[in-house]
């Protein structure tokens, strides 16, 4: 069996929802799940999420997802953060209880034309300045009336997204806060902090906060680690060496040979590529951890195979576990040498990959 394998932490997501609570205990809590719980593996996260009362809602993308998770078991209020893409989707959403995002008149307009068994909890989008989706927030006032009145919605939560919220001091963040703020003329509860905003804007918290990419450990703001606000990574991404080889000085290694041998030198081949989600284009600075001994990667990574320099390696621990990214070396790091960003790593985790709940 190929070696490469992602060790997935249920006590790890506990911990992260016991410290996501304490940051917003006045407010109900969402698990944003879309993605595969963005690439974590939805089946294996469900459980603990159902049961765990920190949880209120789930979150998804789409309805395809949410009806997914309903097959999975899952009992829980599930919310469509991209609200319908047919009419006939509200049908559905009536049928199993999915609270939907309106953001635009196409869904405005179906919302209220149809005829539901059910009313539906809706979360309406304010475009309060990210400019992805939602209603001008001078339109408001009269879209949240005419949702509000309509006899196929049970409730009405104003939404919105930081377009910057992991970025200090930003000038748009403070006036995506005044819009929602002056917003609060209208009586209905508001859902506006992600995770970025949970854990660094306790202003912004309102009735309900989304638990995105600080669920799974990481942190949503540059240039830290989720270990600075205490959150624990759920995966440890770990293989094995599956080839060694001792190359001479002037010898290169990999693709496109870009990586020349200063002198004669032990290298490792693991079982890891970027068609499992590693990135290719990494910086000459990346390294992974074969035991707790760093080897940097050298050459470019293959498809199913990276090579490794280990000579800082002592022969011994060549055996050893070689971790890819986890509680030793965090993924912020390695998406900052592949110059991208822990979710497009997450989301790109391939289905050949191994996941086991390690605890």
């Amino acid at each position: 069996m190929r070696p490469l394998q992602a060790n997935l932490s249920i006590n790890a997501l506990k911990h992260n929802l016991e410290m996501l609570r304490a940051c917003s205990p006045e407010s109900q809590h969402v698990a944003v799940i879309k993605a595969n719980a963005y690439g974590h593996r939805v089946p294996l996260l469900l459980p603990e999420l159902e049961r765990n009362p920190v949880i209120d809602y789930l979150a998804v993308a789409i309805i395809e997802e949410a009806l997914e998770i309903r097959e999975f078991g899952a009992q829980k209020p599930v919310l469509l953060l991209e609200g319908v893409f047919e009419q006939e989707e509200y049908y559905t959403a009536s049928e199993y209880n999915f609270a939907v995002v309106v953001a635009n008149a196409k869904q405005l307009k179906w919302l209220t034309d149809v005829e539901l068994k059910k009313p539906l909890n809706v979360f309406l989008k304010v475009d309060s300045g990210m400019h992805r989706l939602g209603a001008n927030p001078a339109d408001i006032p009269a879209i949240y009336e005419c949702v509000s009145s309509s006899k196929n919605v049970k409730s009405v939560t104003l939404m919105t997204h930081f377009a910057c919220a992991d970025e200090a001091d930003s000038p748009l963040t403070e006036k995506q806060i005044a819009i929602m703020e002056a917003l609060k003329e209208i009586d209905a509860p508001q859902s506006n902090a992600n995770s970025a905003a949970v854990l660094t804007l306790p202003q912004t918290h309102n009735a309900i906060v989304r638990f995105g990419i600080s669920l799974y450990g990481v942190s949503p703001i540059d240039d830290t680690t989720g270990a600075d606000f205490n959150l624990k990574p759920l995966i440890n991404l770990t293989t094995k060496i599956i080839h060694t080889a001792i190359i001479e000085k002037g010898e290169t290694v990999g693709y496109g040979a870009k990586f020349t041998a200063p002198e004669t030198m032990p290298i490792g081949v693991i079982a890891m590529g970027y068609a499992d989600g590693y990135p290719r284009e990494i910086s000459t600075e990346a390294y992974v951890l074969v035991g707790e001994h760093k080897a940097p990667i050298i050459g470019r990574p293959a498809m199913d195979m990276m090579m490794i320099d280990l000579r800082s390696v002592p022969m011994e621990s060549w055996n050893e576990e070689v971790t890819l990214f986890g509680d030793a070396l965090p993924i912020e790091r390695v998406a900052l040498w592949g110059g991208t960003i822990p979710y497009t790593i997450f989301t790109h985790l391939a289905p050949r990959i191994r996941f086991e709940i390690v605890d």
